[in-house]
């Protein structure tokens, strides 16, 4: 009867998906269990939008688009179709010449899974807005779960939204992956602390000077702002300093990090474990979802820690302009927002 239960005990064992067993599963692929429950609820929440009544372009309101805004918002939805198919284009080819996804094609593929929490810094108190000009559908934001809906919430630029999460962020992450080669290759002494305190300096400063020139071709906007912990306060330019400190310094290093420091074999440190899979095929997904998960997890930290600043937001520009003020609570026509509880 023991000698049974073994066997068939044995049997289930040598079923479980990916070679691993019960409690040896490795962290890749619990990470990649939780990315699952990312993608399910991200899909719920897509689905609900396109859907739904309100998957319809967000009015833009009386206020004119100057000339100069009109050129770069079209010149930035053009460039974005552009460079999502060429950048989808080189990764096919690659993965069919190397019979293998690359490692930048992991990434870009993790950060699209995040950028349903695009809208996330508006959950609780409009602070943020795109241009309404831009190509959109209005938005998701008002179906995820919990969203103040009475609130407000700007419409998402669907190219442009497309291109920063599967184009832009990557390529940000490898202009500073180059600058850091630079820095190794004249300071071969430096030590990890030294690259991640240097890394941590380019994200904020590139992500700050990034900032600045698109609200200044009239992208977006922060219309309400803490204006002690802010530049050019008081503008339509204004520029809350937790944006390159915060999704620059932090999320911004954490993704650069896990890419730059990969083993000899490509392969990142949410990927720990992969060699214990038994598996060949299934590895892609399983890497996907795994950085799915920490991208997800490093992406609710920032917008929740930009909600709780949110409720200190107490200077907003003199004017304005309606295609920036789109039903956001407290400004324009809109009614006042909610009092925070």
């Amino acid at each position: 009867m023991s000698t049974n239960v073994d066997e068939r005990q044995t049997a289930a064992s040598d079923e479980l998906p990916s070679g691993i067993q019960g409690r040896d599963a490795p962290r890749v692929v619990w990470l990649a269990r939780i990315g699952v429950l990312f993608v399910l609820l991200q899909a719920y929440i897509y689905g609900r939008w396109i859907f739904s009544d309100q998957f319809t372009p967000a009015p833009t309101g009386s206020d004119p688009l100057s000339a100069s805004q009109e050129f770069w918002i079209r010149c930035w939805d053009i460039v974005s179709i552009a460079a999502c198919v060429g950048f989808l284009i080189w990764i096919v080819w690659k993965t069919v010449r190397d019979r293998a996804i690359p490692t930048l094609g992991i990434v870009t593929i993790a950060w699209m899974l995040t950028a349903w929490q695009d809208p996330g810094v508006n959950y609780i108190r409009p602070v943020f807005s795109y241009n309404d000009h831009f190509f959109n559908r209005g938005t998701w934001a008002q179906f995820i779960p919990g969203w103040v809906n009475h609130a407000g919430a700007n419409p998402q630029p669907i190219f442009f939204w497309v291109a920063t999460y599967s184009g832009l962020m990557v390529v940000g992450i490898l202009g500073i992956c180059q600058l850091l080669d630079r820095v190794r290759k004249a300071f071969p002494r430096i030590n990890k602390a030294g690259l991640l305190a240097l890394l941590f300096l380019f994200s904020v400063i590139s992500d700050a000077v990034a900032e600045s020139i698109w609200m200044h071709q009239g992208l977006w906007a922060y219309p309400r702002v803490n204006g002690t912990w802010s530049l050019f306060t008081g503008g339509i330019t204004q520029l809350p300093l937790f944006e390159p400190l915060v999704f620059g310094g932090f999320v911004g290093t954490a993704a650069t990090a896990i890419y730059y420091f990969r083993d000899s074999n490509g392969h990142m440190i949410t990927d720990t474990g992969l060699r214990k899979l038994t598996i060949k095929r299934g590895r892609t997904p399983v890497r996907v979802l795994a950085l799915c998960t920490v991208l997800n997890v490093l992406m609710l930290v920032f917008n929740m820690g930009w909600n709780m600043v949110n409720q200190h937001a107490d200077t907003t520009p003199t004017h304005v302009p309606s295609y920036f003020s789109s039903e956001l609570c407290g400004l324009g026509a809109s009614s006042a927002c909610p009092p925070p509880k």
